[in-house]
């Protein structure tokens, strides 16, 4: 259905171009771990990154949406660039945190978010359908093409994170990240779906630049995200965020306990593996299972698999293969969860403001995920047990109030 507007090769250049993203916080924790041997430091500079991304996200989505696609991602795929080798740079030449915190600030804050740009793209191209039906009918396609496509970034991006480091060195994967920033989310700001897309710059300001414009961008955006039904969805985005980012922390100290932390990404693509799989089946299910439903049963799952966790990494003598059933079943839950929230970040967004919903809901996963990084399986346990508590709040229909 989308080929014929998009082109072939619109699909494999907006999938390869997440990737950078989804090995951004995964590579900054082995990087740091490995190289430095402190875990306590490589969650500090990925919990920097974090901010970087919480405090640029919005705004650069905000700013896409007004002034389009393609200048914001050549700019901030640059920048991003030049933060990644200054952190190579300075890690490389034994510099003290304190200077590599400041630069993993700009390179969370600018690694392209290619996910929500594509969303809002295909959004935009199914909206071409002549009838409401057709409309309703290619729009859902695409929620469940890019849910899938994001499970899929979330289980390589890890992965290769892992055979990168095992293999090469690790620094790897972020040299790596760095050459498909320049050449495929260059290619991705370039194709011609960007058209898809429409401006809506209306404010005479942003005509005298990208800096009036980025201002005016982020008051909009901050009162676009504190409606209710959104905030609801930003916070939920925040928590499942922290357990990605508390099973990874625990998962890297289990493994560094046993002699491989190496190979901490591989192993936690378990988790994202399970999250495609449930993607899939998501993608199948009938439209009378309300979103705010499947929220709140998926949460649940995602509680069981944090409570295998718990109990196999408590244990002195616990096996990776009990770990590896955990977050498979963690994944499962969580996965599905993740992408319900931007199926209805997706609906809730006004006309117009598509990209930077999502864009926000996209970093706070990444603000989650980085913040919560001194913690492990009981915290990853206490999360899911929140996002449980806010479905039901969302099923109640408290955020409508």
């Amino acid at each position: 259905m989308f080929a014929g507007l998009t082109g072939w090769g619109y699909f494999p250049v907006a999938f390869a171009g997440r990737l950078p993203f989804a090995m951004m916080i995964v590579g900054l924790l082995t990087l740091i771990a490995s190289v430095r041997g402190s875990v306590a430091e490589a969650g500090l500079v990925a919990a920097f990154a974090g901010v970087g991304t919480a405090a640029c996200g919005p705004g650069i989505g905000s700013l896409a949406d007004r002034v389009g696609q393609r200048r914001v991602l050549l700019i901030v795929s640059g920048v991003s660039v030049l933060a990644g080798g200054g952190l190579l740079a300075a890690v490389a030449a034994g510099a003290p945190v304190w200077v590599l915190v400041p630069i993993a600030v700009v390179l969370g804050g600018t690694t392209p978010q290619v996910a929500p740009f594509s969303r809002a793209r295909l959004v935009g191209v199914a909206a071409q359908a002549r009838t409401p039906e057709r409309r309703a009918r290619a729009t859902s396609l695409v929620m469940s093409y890019e849910s899938i496509a994001d499970e899929s970034s979330f289980v390589l991006g890890p992965v290769l994170v892992g055979l990168l480091t095992a293999l090469i060195h690790p620094a790897a994967p972020l040299v790596v990240s760095m050459a498909l920033t320049l050449t495929v989310v260059v290619g991705f700001a370039l194709h011609r779906t960007g058209a898809a897309v429409v401006p809506h710059a209306h404010d005479a300001r942003i005509a005298s630049g990208l800096a009036a414009a980025s201002a005016s961008a982020h008051e909009s955006t901050v009162a676009l995200l504190l409606r209710p039904r959104i905030l609801i969805l930003v916070v939920a985005m925040l928590l499942v965020g922290g357990v990605f980012g508390s099973t990874l922390t625990a998962l890297t100290e289990f493994m560094r306990e046993r002699g491989a932390v190496g190979a901490s990404g591989i192993v936690y693509g378990a988790m994202s593996a399970g999250a495609i799989v449930v993607a899939l089946i998501v993608a199948a299910l009938p439209a009378r299972f309300a979103l705010p439903a499947r929220w709140l049963l998926f949460a649940v799952i995602g509680l069981a698999g944090a409570g295998v966790m718990v109990l196999s990494g408590s244990a002195r003598a616990g096996s990776v293969g009990a770990i590896v059933a955990g977050l498979a079943l963690a994944g499962c839950g969580i996965g599905a969860v993740l992408v319900t929230l931007f199926s209805l970040g997706a609906a809730e967004a006004p006309a117009g403001r598509t990209t930077t919903v999502l864009t926000a809901l996209q970093s706070t996963l990444v603000v989650g995920q980085a913040l919560v990084t001194a913690a492990g399986f009981a915290v990853t346990a206490g999360l899911a047990a929140g996002l449980i508590a806010l479905a039901a709040i969302r099923v109640r229909g408290f955020s409508a109030r």
